[in-house]
């Protein structure tokens, strides 16, 4: 459900220019604005993939994995999932639309329940190294913490 609601939302600009319906509010600056979260959120989405490289999966896996934390990792634990978000935020923008916030309104509590279960299974899988990695990066996006070491060597 989820991941129809984030495609679903993340196409739903589509519906806006074959104009299937309605917005709820159209101007140049929603549209604009729309169209750089959603080319902003689409970059960090797939740049995230391909540092995730093989070990991206649908689902857990089960296959040996390494836990990353260079590149867009290093900003997020979760930079898939905030790329997408900003996807999506920009496709509401671009298209105002009741349907369309409904889906990312699903993606996003779909979603949330998906990452903690995530963070269970990393925190199984690489124990210490995740807990070090959660200290330091935020979930989604924010303020980055620093190590003890680095602070206490600031």
């Amino acid at each position: 459900i989820g991941k129809a609601a984030f495609f679903g939302c993340a196409l739903f600009f589509l519906v806006k220019i074959f104009a299937v319906a309605p917005m709820l509010f159209d101007s140049p600056f929603t549209e604009a604005l729309g169209v750089i979260l959603f080319l902003a959120g689409l970059f960090i989405l797939m740049l995230s993939l391909l540092q995730l490289g093989r070990s991206a999966a649908v689902g857990l896996p089960e296959r040996d994995t390494e836990l990353k934390t260079y590149g867009m990792y290093r900003l997020s634990r979760n930079p898939v999932y905030s790329g997408a978000f900003i996807m999506c935020a920009g496709s509401c923008l671009y298209s105002i639309h009741v349907i369309n916030l409904l889906l990312f309104a699903i993606a996003v509590g779909v979603h949330l329940e998906i990452v903690r279960k995530e963070e269970v299974f990393l925190a199984n899988r690489f124990g210490k190294s995740w807990q070090e990695y959660r200290q330091q990066v935020p979930r989604f996006v924010g303020r980055i913490r620093r190590s003890e070491t680095r602070r206490n060597n600031a």
